[in-house]
């Protein structure tokens, strides 16, 4: 899937073999004078490719959040996202220590103190790659990002977690992400309290299966609903349903579903599709990041038209 690559530092694209490895700064569109000594393979973010177009790719999102955006403007959210390569958490390594011309280190050296004009820092005038707000121009709407999150993409309402890891069933190698949440249009309609309950309910089941498949956890053996009832979103009335899922392999996952009124039409019904993995790991997120997504969702007006959406 092609997704923007965001700013970072990435293996210099037009240095020569001779030299010693180093790195150069990607703005999110072009290259700046900025380099340091190489740190070995560096992605600005876990598991996207560089602008060279190396480095993993991202495979079904929170199987989700990838996997609808592949679809062109629905990103699958779930709790855990898919990249590709790599076997253990991608974590981007330290820049080494300073070394003479030739490319070894001096004698009795140590490396520099790092201060703010370090090489190993981003440039001071290098823009933040993390968005507080994901927008969709199209639907009008906006998923503020969590903290330790990042923006899935341009175009959509959706965000990740930076978190990676191997994908437990997956013998390729694939990684998945932590968590993720992304917002879309839904087919499903309602007229009364209890249409609006049912949609959420086969919603949050499109979630899990989507978020959690098979061939990346071995399956969803079972659930139990944790949470649900009507909840207001973006001043709009709308309805939750929040399941703790059981995978045949691990991590657990809590997965959420969200059904709401688009605040620029009220022909129009949005979802909001979450899940975070349940893991006692430091890279994982709190189940109350789902309540976060839910209310961070905000209107934002639409802009330019950029095409159809997939709906659900």
């Amino acid at each position: 899937m092609s997704m923007t690559t965001p700013p970072g530092w990435y293996p210099d694209p037009g240095q020569t073999p001779q030299l010693p490895p180093q790195e150069r700064w990607w703005d999110g569109t072009a290259w700046t004078s900025h380099t340091r000594p190489g740190a070995g393979t560096v992605t600005g973010t876990a598991g996207q490719p560089g602008p060279n177009g190396k480095g993993a790719g991202r495979g079904p999102l929170v199987a989700g959040i990838l996997g609808a955006v592949v679809l062109t403007a629905a990103l699958a959210v779930g709790g855990v996202l898919l990249l590709g390569g790599g076997s253990d958490e991608e974590k981007p390594e330290a820049a080494r220590s300073s070394s003479s011309p030739d490319g070894s280190k001096g004698k009795g050296e140590s490396a520099p103190p790092e201060d703010e004009d370090s090489p190993s820092d981003p440039p001071s005038d290098a823009p933040s790659p993390i968005p507080r707000v994901a927008r969709d121009p199209l639907l009008g709407i906006g998923l503020t990002v969590p903290e330790g999150w990042q923006r899935a993409n341009d175009h959509n309402a959706a965000a990740l977690s930076k978190s990676a890891y191997r994908c437990p069933a997956d013998s390729a190698g694939k990684k998945c992400v932590r968590g993720g949440g992304f917002i879309k249009e839904t087919r499903g309609s309602w007229s009364d309290d209890d249409e609006l309950r049912e949609l959420t309910e086969a919603q949050v089941a499109k979630n899990a299966k989507a978020s959690y498949p098979k061939k990346s956890y071995g399956g969803i053996t079972s659930h139990k609903v944790v949470e649900s009832g009507a909840v207001t979103v973006a001043g709009e009335k709308g309805y939750r349903v929040r399941w703790r899922v059981k995978n045949k392999l691990k991590p657990d996952a809590y997965v959420e579903a969200v059904v709401f009124r688009s605040p620029e039409s009220s022909a129009s019904t949005l979802v909001l599709w979450s899940s975070v993995d349940i893991a006692d790991a430091e890279d994982a997120s709190p189940v109350s990041v789902l309540d976060d997504l839910r209310k961070g969702v905000v209107a934002t007006g639409t802009g330019q038209d950029e095409g159809p959406r997939k709906t659900v």
